[in-house]
Formats: structure tokens, sequence, C-alpha cells
């Protein structure tokens, strides 16, 4: 049979939080600006909520104040969710998750070397352990329990404040199970004393219906009844109804086989019930009393009314509680994985640390060294290359630029003799042609003259390119940049000669297609980030026949190995723009 004396215990505790409302409490918690200050309130509005046994809204609120800690770790807010959770536990029947979570209270209350909290946290495994049957180990914990309650308390935060008769009441009763009886009446006296000197009225009419049960226990019905009876007039005094309709139970138990004083008793307990609110625990340990007398005296009416009753109470506590246990132990398994996950990565960074500082510093100083070799070796292949480029810049300037330069000049000459038609269009074509050359020859040894690897030496070999390009047309060049901010920035050899030849490109469009008569070059920077290149004329605009000629297609592939962008807008002339990354 469950022990519903220790009942008493959770619901009788005096609060430290004296008598606010679970809104108050709620308001207090709205009004928190710091985690501290929100778990100690989330914590008081769980144990208002256990007070008036709620327990899954007490549950809920202690999860938030779990969530919390995990966060914001305090040992002594811990220690409060650890017993209040082992109340909750206990409460629900689930007594091996309730001592779990005592044992890690008493190991917190140890570190703190608080012995009010270590005394409390005894309290709670102790009626854990005699739920499990482990009376031994249940009788431990109180002696515990009571030898660390007289030293003071070092916390200014204190879940409740336990009190001696609760201690002695619980071990009077365990000493009543295992029929110690005069070592149970020496512990229940103390405890009688205690309570009566604190007036705490419902542990004073628990105690009397523990002297009630020991005297019962001695065959002493006379002393029993005294007892039972008195117990059921503190009870009502204080309006404790829960302890007055244990105390009918109790008469009804210690009862001769008087059909009448027992019906009498039965029906006392039946309008307590009726007009009160009583938890159904009280209800059912009465019934379950009453039922073994009705039994006894063979009353089938009272017998079959009993089982019916006992039956709702079952029917209706199945239903609520098997659902609640379920979802309370889902939630508390939850929680306690994420409390040992927590503990398992806190560990693992813990034992790592040092792991991934050696390994940071021998990898660190490989990298530099590798970085160090790196750069050597790099400045040495840059300085070879770059040797190689101007000695192949210098050998096509002298060697073949001197050669295309005579076949210009002898072409040129060739013009004074008086050819023919034929011959002036084939020493035109050989003019032209080296022209073209030569002109592309430059733009090579320019792209590989790294002194001309900058925005402001390229926007200057494109300006005077251009202008000489329109010399001698009807063509009129306006020429503009804004590259002030980017002038030192970096274009290497590639990038120079691809974004020339793209503007050569759209420079003989504009001649060839467009009978333009004025035509802009603006160069600037795109936030810093970029170059912007664009080309307008206000020539015919883009011919349908010419829309996708290889002038423009050869303009978009070289962008493209750029990773830029081209435009093409086509109204009132043709407008290109190209776009580059840095």
């Amino acid at each position: 049979m469950k022990l519903y004396y220790f009942l008493f215990f959770l619901f009788s505790a005096v609060l430290v939080f004296s008598q606010e409302t679970i809104s108050d409490k709620k308001k207090a918690f709205d009004k928190c600006t710091t985690s501290s200050c929100k778990i100690t309130n989330s914590i008081a509005v769980s144990e208002q909520y256990l007070e008036l046994d709620q327990i899954e809204e007490a549950q809920k609120w202690l999860n938030y104040s779990k969530k919390m800690l995990l966060k914001y770790p305090d040992d002594m807010q811990q220690y409060c969710v650890n017993s209040l959770q082992s109340e909750l536990f206990y409460y629900s029947g689930l007594y091996q998750f309730g001592l779990h979570e005592a044992q890690k209270a008493i190991k917190l209350a140890r570190k703190s070397k608080d012995s009010l909290h270590l005394s409390n946290a005894f309290l709670i495994e102790g009626i854990n352990w005699f739920e499990m049957g482990k009376i031994a180990n249940s009788e431990d914990s109180y002696h515990k329990a009571k030898k660390y309650f007289p030293l003071k308390s070092n916390s200014n935060y204190k879940r409740y404040q336990i009190n001696k008769e609760y201690i002695y009441n619980d071990i009077a009763q365990l000493k009543i199970k295992t029929r110690q009886l005069d070592s149970a009446y020496f512990y229940n006296k103390k405890a009688y004393g205690f309570a009566k000197n604190l007036k705490d009225q419902r542990c004073i009419a628990n105690i009397e219906r523990t002297f009630g049960d020991l005297f019962l226990k001695q065959n002493k019905k006379d002393s029993a009844d005294f007892y039972f009876k008195k117990s059921i007039k503190t009870s009502l005094d204080s309006a404790i109804y829960d302890t007055a309709l244990l105390g009918f139970g109790s008469l009804i138990e210690s009862s001769s086989e008087e059909s009448q004083t027992v019906r009498y008793y039965f029906e006392k307990g039946q309008e307590i019930i009726k007009q009160h609110n009583v938890n159904p625990s009280f209800q059912k340990l009465f019934y379950e009393q009453s039922l073994s007398k009705f039994q006894s005296l063979s009353d089938k009416n009272l017998v079959l009314s009993t089982q019916g009753k006992l039956l709702e109470i079952e029917k209706n506590t199945n239903q609520n509680g098997n659902l609640y246990i379920q979802k309370i132990t889902d939630q508390y398994i939850n929680s306690e994985n994420k409390l040992l996950l927590s503990k398992i990565n806190q560990l693992d960074k813990e034992k790592n640390i040092k792991i991934l500082q050696l390994l940071a510093t021998i990898f660190f100083g490989l990298i530099l060294m590798l970085i160090i070799i790196i750069i050597r070796r790099k400045n040495k292949l840059q300085k070879k290359i770059l040797d190689q480029k101007n000695e192949i810049s210098k050998d096509l300037h002298d060697d073949i630029g001197s050669e295309l330069s005579s076949i210009l000049i002898n072409a040129n000459l060739l013009k004074n003799y008086d050819p023919n038609d034929k011959q002036k269009i084939l020493i035109d074509k050989i003019s032209n042609t080296s022209s073209e050359i030569s002109q592309r020859l430059n733009a090579f040894i320019w792209s590989l003259n790294a002194d001309n690897n900058n925005v402001r030496n390229f926007t200057e070999y494109v300006k005077q390119y251009a202008y000489k390009f329109f010399e001698g047309t009807e063509t009129k060049l306006l020429f503009s940049d804004d590259i002030e901010s980017i002038s030192n920035r970096i274009l290497n050899g590639n990038s120079r000669k691809n974004l020339f030849f793209s503007i050569k490109e759209a420079l003989n469009n504009t001649v060839k297609h467009a009978d333009a008569a004025k035509v802009i070059i603006t160069i600037s920077s795109i936030d810093k980030k970029g170059l912007l290149i664009t080309i307008k004329d206000n020539g015919k605009g883009m011919q349908e026949g010419n829309k996708f000629g290889n002038g423009l297609v050869n303009i978009k592939k070289r962008i493209a190995l750029l990773k830029g962008n081209v435009k093409i807008q086509s109204g009132n002339g043709l407008k290109i723009s190209i776009e580059i990354p840095f």
C-alpha cells in the first residue's frame, strides 16, 4: 500500500515564499530582467502548483528552470530543481526517478555544505526508498536527515523550511511498519512536541493519527480511537479535510463489528468528500479502509457501493495518470538527455583543448615554414618569369618589330614607283596588314611589361590609342576617366590584353558599321571593387543583320575569361558597357 502519510510532508511544508498567489509569482517572473531571477521565480511558481496538486503545470515550469540552467548554471538553483523534481516524481509514483533526483540534490547540498538542504534531500531520498520497499535504506536516509537538520543553513534561497516534526514522524511511521513500536512511540512523541511548539496543525493532526495507528497495532482500541478522533477534530478545526477523511477511515478500521458505528463514520467521510475538494489519493485510501471493513461485516450493498467508488477513482486516475506519467517521463528523459549531452560536450571540449593547442602549435609552425618556403620559391619563379617576359618583349620589339617596320616602309616606297591598280591594291593590303600586325605586336609587348600593370597606365594607353585611332576621321572622340580611387590597382597582363582588344574591337565596329559623328569612352571605378568601361556612339545602333556579329561575340568571350559582364544597349546609337572585378 502506498504510504500516504508521506504526502503530508509534500502538502504541509511551510513555504518561504509566504502566501503569494500563483498570479503574484507569475507577475514577479514577468518583471525579471536576469536569468537568475527568472529561474528563481519559475521554481517558485512550480512549487505553488505542486502545493495545489497541479502536477503537470508544476512540471512545465520546472522544465523551464532546467532549460535555463543549461545556459546559466548555478549549483544552488540546480539543487532546488533536483529536490523539487524528486517530489514531483514521488507524487506521480515514479519512485526510482525520484530517488535519482534526490541523490543528485544530496551531492549538490554536500558541495555547498548547506546542512538544511542536505537534511531536506535525505528526507526526500528516504520517502522514495520507503515506497520502493527498501526499508533499511529509508531508515538510514531518515536518520541522516535528523542528523543534519539542527545545523545552520548557508543559503539565502530555500525552497521551504523543513521542521523536525516531519523527520521524526516519518521515522515513527517506519518504526510502526517494522513493528518497533516502542521506538515508534518515542519518535512520534518527539514529533508531537515539536509540532505543538510550532503550532503546525496539519502535522499535529497527522501525528495524532500516527499515535492511533501505533495503539491499534498494540490492540489498544480505546486509545487508538481517542487519537483518531483527536486527529479528526484538529483537522476540522483547521479546515484540513484530507487528514480528517483519513481519520474517519482509521476509525472504520478500528471499529468493532457494529455495523451502525461503521456506517456513521463512513457517512461522515462521504460528507467531507462531497463538500470539499479532497485529493483522489486520500479518497482512495478512505474507500479501501471502508471496503475492508464492509467485507468483514458481509454488507453486500456497502461493499458494491464502495467498490464502485474505487473503480471510478481508479478509472479517472488511469485515464489522467497514465497519459501524464508518460508525458512527464518523456519530458524528464528529454531534459536529462540535453543535460547529459551538454556535460559530454563540455567534457569533450575540456579534454580536447590541450590536444588542440598542441596540434595547433605544431600545425601553425609547419604552415609558417611552408609559407616561407612557398614565398621564397614563388618570388624566385616570379622573378624568373618576369625576366623571361622582359627578354621576350625586348626580342619582339628589337627583332620582329624592326622587320615589320621595314616591310611597312618598303610598301610605302613602292607607291612612289607609279604602280598599276592591281599593284596599288596589293601594296595597300601589305601596308595595312603590316600596320595591323605592328599594332598588335605593340599591344602584346605592352601587356608583357610589368611596369604597365596598374589602372592608370592602362587608361593612358587606351586614351592614346583611341585618339590615334580616330585621327584623320570625321568622328569626334570624347574621353573621360574617374579612376583616382583605383589608379594603383593591379591589372595583370592577361586582363590588360583582353580589355584592350575588346575596346579595339568595339572601336572597329563603330568605324565600320555605326556612321557615328561622336564616340564617348569612359573608364571609372565600381565601388572600388572593379572597373567599368563604357563606349557609346551616336550612330545607327545595332542592325538586325549584325546583331550577333563576330566582333561582339569575341568581346563577350574575352570579358567572360576575366569573370566580367558585357551589356549592349542599342537606341540613339550603341552603348557597350564592360564590367570586370579586380
